[in-house]
């Protein structure tokens, strides 16, 4: 499938598998992201979540249950299948934490954080 220029992403993402909780859009809920970069995620939910709701996403940093929690707003929605999001208002330092999450992950060919039970 083709998107247009405007629904492309600025940077490619990595694949990366976590659970990530998410809330808003009347909803709320622990979904898998499907791939991932500083800008923001793919992650497959079978909740209808339309394009343009803004959702508090909260993303596991490491074992010990530490979390980086983000603003974001839904670009792309496949209802009951999942949606991408983009991060708005992403500090520098936040950023930056996210950028060296992925890197390590993507080093440790970490492949699932299990949050269910946090």
């Amino acid at each position: 499938m083709e998107f247009p220029q405007s629904e492309r992403r600025r940077l490619l993402r990595h694949q990366l598998i976590l659970d990530l909780y998410f809330d808003g859009a009347e909803c709320v809920g622990i979904a898998q992201t499907r791939d991932i970069n500083i800008h923001g995620l793919y992650f497959n939910t079978l909740a209808v979540i339309p394009k343009g709701a803004p959702l508090k996403l909260r993303l596991p940093l490491n074992a010990a249950k530490e979390y980086l929690v983000l603003d974001a707003q839904v670009v792309y929605s496949q209802p009951k299948i999942g949606c991408a999001v983009e991060f708005l208002d992403m500090g520098a330092e936040a950023q930056q934490i996210l950028a060296d999450f992925i890197e390590e992950a993507k080093e440790s060919r970490m492949q699932h954080w299990d949050v269910a039970g946090a």
